[in-house]
């Protein structure tokens, strides 16, 4: 009786501890949806991108995403995880560059700019 009692509080715990993590990873996956979804949007106000360019740059920001989220939950010196994620922001950049075109480049660098000066002025 007492070996049976425990191994169903055991699978219990198990269920339940399973069924949080799978809840967690959900709403992870959707807050770098719906993050992705408002970066794009943005882009897109911006630059008026075309089809194309909204789903080619929607892979390309999620995916960095993916990867800064895995960074920060590593067991890494903060001064580690700061400097992979610029790294992955400036390469996000420059795979986003490679996909615009005329005016949308200039508007693009500008953009960056503005937001390296902010980010300069805030440290």
């Amino acid at each position: 009786m007492n070996k049976s009692y425990l191994i169903f509080l055991f699978l219990l715990t198990s269920t339940i501890t399973l069924g949080q993590i799978s809840e967690n990873t959900n709403n992870e996956l959707n807050s770098i949806e719906s993050l992705s979804q408002n970066e794009l949007e943005d882009l897109n106000l911006l630059l008026n991108l075309s089809q194309e360019q909204k789903e080619q740059i929607y892979e390309i920001i999620s995916g960095v995403l993916i990867k800064n989220n895995q960074v920060k939950s590593m067991k890494l010196i903060e001064e580690d995880k700061k400097a992979i994620i610029e790294r992955n922001e400036k390469s996000k950049s420059l795979m986003i560059m490679e996909i615009l075109i005329g005016k949308q480049k200039t508007l693009y660098e500008k953009k960056n700019s503005q937001i390296t000066e902010l980010k300069g002025s805030n440290d």
